[in-house]
Parts: C-alpha cells; sequence; structure tokens
C-alpha cells in the first residue's frame, strides 16, 4: 500500500518536463484559489439574505448534537491521506484540483440560487479553515447550506482515490461526517444528498474535456486510469 508513495519524486520529475502539464497544474492552482476566494467573498454578501425554511423530517427525529471535533479531524485526515496517496499519479492529482474547483463554483450558484435559512436549531460548526478563510469579524456565515462544502470535497476525494483501500477509507470518512453534519443540524438532508451528484457531475466533466481534447495528463508508469481503472495508453 505505502509502496507508491516511494514513486512521488519520481513521477513530478518525469510531470514536470511536460509543458502542457506545467501549464495545467500552474493554471488549475490558480483557477480553484480564484474561485475558492470567490465562493467565500460571496457567501458573506448572501448572508444578509432571507431564505427559506425546510420543514426537514429527517432532522426531527435528531436531538442536535455538537461533532465539530470529530467532523474536522475525520475530514482534514482523509484529506491528508488522500492527498498522499494522489501525489503518486501527478495526472489525477492536477484533474482532481480541476473536479474540485468545478464543484465549488457550482456549490456558488446553488448557494446563490436556492437561498436557505438554516435550522432553527442548528449548532454552530466550528472549523479552523472556514473560522480563518470564510467567516469575519462581522459575519458568521450559516447560510452556505445548498450544498454542503464537507460533504462535496470529501466526495470528490472517493472519486479520485486510486488505492482501494484508501478509496474505501474516504467512502466511510463521507458516510460519517454526512451523518454527523445532519445531527449536529448544520445542514437540511437535501444538502447532504445532493452533494455528491454534484462532485460526480464534475468528475464526468473533467474526464471528458480531458478525453475530448487529448491534455496530455497520461504521464505515470503502469498506473490505473481515474475513470476506468485498467492501464491508460499514453
Amino acid at each position: 500500500m505505502f509502496d507508491e508513495l516511494k514513486d512521488i519524486p519520481r513521477a513530478w520529475n518525469k510531470a514536470l518536463r511536460s509543458r502542457s502539464f506545467r501549464n495545467q497544474l500552474i493554471i488549475s492552482m490558480l483557477v480553484m484559489t480564484a474561485g475558492s476566494f470567490y465562493n467565500f467573498h460571496y457567501l458573506r454578501e448572501w448572508q444578509a439574505r432571507q431564505g427559506i425554511e425546510i420543514n426537514d423530517y429527517v432532522l426531527i427525529f435528531l436531538q442536535p448534537h455538537d461533532f465539530s471535533v470529530p467532523i474536522f479531524f475525520i475530514e482534514y485526515c482523509t484529506i491528508l491521506l488522500v492527498i498522499a496517496f494522489t501525489l503518486p499519479y501527478p495526472d489525477r492529482f492536477v484533474k482532481g484540483l480541476q473536479i474540485l474547483t468545478i464543484t465549488i463554483l457550482a456549490r456558488t450558484w446553488c448557494v446563490y440560487l436556492l437561498p436557505l435559512e438554516p435550522p432553527k436549531d442548528m449548532l454552530f460548526l466550528h472549523d479552523p479553515l472556514a473560522d480563518l478563510l470564510l467567516h469575519s469579524r462581522t459575519v458568521l456565515v450559516t447560510k452556505d447550506l445548498f450544498f454542503s462544502g464537507h460533504i462535496s470535497v470529501l466526495s470528490v476525494l472517493v472519486l479520485i482515490s486510486s488505492n482501494k483501500y484508501v478509496k474505501c477509507i474516504a467512502i466511510v470518512a463521507t458516510v460519517l461526517v454526512g451523518v454527523m453534519i445532519i445531527w449536529q443540524h448544520v445542514h437540511y438532508s437535501i444538502d447532504i444528498l445532493f452533494a455528491p451528484i454534484v462532485a460526480f457531475v464534475s468528475y464526468k466533466l473533467v474526464l471528458f474535456a480531458h478525453k475530448e481534447s487529448r491534455y496530455g495528463l497520461n504521464l505515470h508508469r503502469n498506473n490505473q486510469s481515474i475513470e476506468t481503472g485498467e492501464p491508460e495508453v499514453n
């Protein structure tokens, strides 16, 4: 399982010799960063809007409980784990950045198009990264509801994972975090259920774009295709 991590320096040394790869890596990182700050900015702006409150029958049966610590621990450990096992495959890593960027932009527009009020008995989810980048001294964002950012990120991690054990861990993490977020009444159940769908559509869009335009990101030795699990043809 850990042997593939030894290939990281060799894989990136080979990948960075490709101008196409270098361009896509830089552009993907810049666009994802810009998209994230675009998302953060407008989520703060839209916090003042009046939204719709949903009568969620799932939340009625769950007494809210604060799971902020386990949610943070499980999510960020999963992020680090998947990144570590994706780094031996630079092409997969870049495609993952692109999938995540589309998902972030889709979430921004979904929040705009469907303004929601948070559940009345919501317990605020304390996330150090969100505290640093999303919330401000004057605005505490709680209306970024449809769809869940935490679950969409975890869903992208599931989709880009190549190692079957890491993929299983990411799936379990997604389910656990989803249950805890609903239990904490941070999101409505529809916010959780819709997130993997958007992540999957973003994943398919990126795969289609690469297949149609032949971007030349199939760089690694005897590695598995992000889509089929079969060796890629360079």
